[in-house]
């Protein structure tokens, strides 16, 4: 009963801000809808990643016979990796409406500014402790002091190579999406420009340091070291 004590009170708060949100604005506009709705959609993505949680939590206390061994840890890895993507959901929703909250709403409606900042907090603590999965999807994990200099490569070096190679393989493919990605984005910036007359050269810019990194960084890392 204690493991579902979180789910339940997102689920309350996820209640209780449905009903406040509606109407409580002193001058409702589409913004502060926007961001309304994106705060709900943040704290959905937060309370199903919490009963993934618990899903595993539950799971992985369980004792199973040697022939099931594998089917269950299958199904407490996937567990794990649900409860990831959901709360990396919730805290991509509620950074970018944080945001948003901040640089548009904070005179207007400070409330909802409050309500998004407390979500992104809430998102950025629930990724970070959803850690603690790790002992349930892999038991003979040891997490590395993250105070060490070399935390990022023990990490990795954490893994086995099945998992490396997957890891690769998704990376690869990510690598290509994100450069496509700002292209298309700079692009949609461009003509937003000229039809708006709202210059948006200043994100066109960042958008080419972001991709002139990102490519210098990954051909300088394959190229090979003197021996």
């Amino acid at each position: 009963m204690k493991k579902l004590l979180i789910p339940m009170f997102i689920k309350a708060i996820f209640l209780y801000l449905l009903s406040e949100l509606v109407g409580t604005a002193k001058q409702p506009t589409a913004t502060y809808n926007g961001i309304c709705i994106a705060i709900l959609i943040g704290l959905y993505s937060l309370l199903i990643a919490s009963l993934y949680s618990v899903y595993v939590h539950v799971k992985g206390e369980q004792h199973v016979e040697v022939e099931l061994e594998d089917a269950w840890q299958l199904s407490i890895e996937r567990g794990a990796y649900s409860a990831v993507t959901w709360a990396q959901a919730s805290f991509s929703i509620s950074f970018v409406t944080f945001l948003a909250a901040l640089l548009l709403e904070r005179d207007t409606n400070p409330l909802i500014s409050l309500y998004a900042t407390v979500l992104f907090v809430a998102s950025f603590v629930g990724l970070v402790l959803l850690t603690y999965l790790l002992r349930y999807s892999h038991p003979e994990f040891k997490l590395p002091d993250p105070q060490s200099p070399t935390y990022q490569q023990e990490l990795f070096d954490s893994y086995d190579d099945g998992e490396k190679y997957v890891m690769l393989k998704s990376l690869y493919k990510l690598y290509f999406w994100i450069i496509a990605t700002l292209i298309l984005l700079g692009f949609t910036l461009m003509f937003y420009s000229i039809f708006t007359g709202n210059s948006q050269l200043i994100s066109i810019i960042g958008i080419g340091v972001i991709l002139l990194f990102i490519q210098i960084y990954y051909s300088l890392s394959m190229k090979p070291k003197k021996i």
